[in-house]
């Protein structure tokens, strides 16, 4: 029998020796600092405060202007120097009233002026029994110079006569014609010419003429036999109802005959009038 093999020895590998590792020392951190954030403040609203009650406006005392071209003076009266004019429409308050009444002063014109209206000229309206009277003594007039008369200049003197005349006539139209005969000589005469004639109304002058003419002519047709003559001429469209007046004048506008006169109306159709003017030279 074969012999049993002997198990050969294990060896066994010989372990180095490990290094012994000293644990580092841990390093505590230092806590970082946090800041601590303050809350904000919010604001608490005030309560806004209710009305009482609604305020009523104070009446006062005010002026209305309802005359134009309203004069307004340093005191009340007509003997006070002017300051101002006031219009219609225009409204001012009131600050002051004279003892009788009848002036009140009023604020302000023309920026800060304060001045005196008659009462006529103003509406006033408001609680005037709270305006105060004021007492504005009169002013004490300055002796003025009297002044030397000048004796009138003398007014020229008439150069015709009314020779005959006014004379009417009536007619359908409504236009007023005025025919004049401006003459010299006897009997018919002879024409005298560059003489006008002026008409008035109501006073006042509304129409003058043409020079007159050195010829005459007929206010009627030729072959008529009731036309007179004349040589000066003046129509007036819708006279109305008026009283008139009409004469001759130079050329300087001096009238230098009689006046001679007439009235229209609707119902009165006589207007066409006709006078003479003769020459007293």
């Amino acid at each position: 029998m074969a012999p049993t093999p002997t198990a050969a020895p294990t060896t066994l590998a010989t372990l180095r020796a490990t290094n012994t590792v000293t644990p580092t020392a841990t390093i505590t951190p230092t806590p970082t600092w946090t800041p601590t954030i303050i809350p904000t403040v919010t604001p608490t609203p005030l309560p806004t405060a209710t009305p009482t009650g609604t305020s009523t406006p104070i009446p006062v005392a005010s002026a209305r202007v309802i005359t134009a071209d309203s004069i307004v003076r340093s005191g009340p009266g007509l003997v006070f120097p002017k300051v101002g004019v006031v219009q219609p429409g225009q409204e001012y308050g009131i600050d002051g009233v004279n003892e009788s009444g009848t002036w009140w002063r009023i604020c302000c014109i023309d920026g800060d002026k304060k001045g005196w209206v008659r009462g006529d000229l103003l509406e006033i309206t408001g609680p005037l029994n709270e305006v105060a009277v004021i007492a504005v003594p009169t002013p004490t007039p300055r002796p003025t110079a009297t002044a030397t008369p000048i004796p009138p200049t003398p007014t020229p003197g008439l150069l015709f006569y009314r020779g005959r005349g006014p004379e009417f006539r009536p007619t359908n139209n409504v236009i007023v014609t005025i025919w004049a005969k401006v003459y010299g000589g006897t009997g018919e005469g002879y024409p005298i010419p560059g003489w006008r004639m002026e008409v008035k109304r109501e006073g006042s002058v509304v129409a003058v003429s043409e020079p007159s003419n050195s010829f005459f002519e007929k206010n009627a047709p030729a072959d008529f036999d009731y036309g007179d003559l004349y040589n000066v001429k003046i129509e007036i469209p819708n006279p109305g109802v008026a009283s008139w007046e009409f004469y001759i004048i130079d050329n300087d506008g001096v009238r230098r005959s009689p006046i001679a006169e007439f009235t229209t109306r609707p119902e009165n159709p006589n207007r066409e009038i006709w006078a003479a003017f003769l020459s007293a030279q």
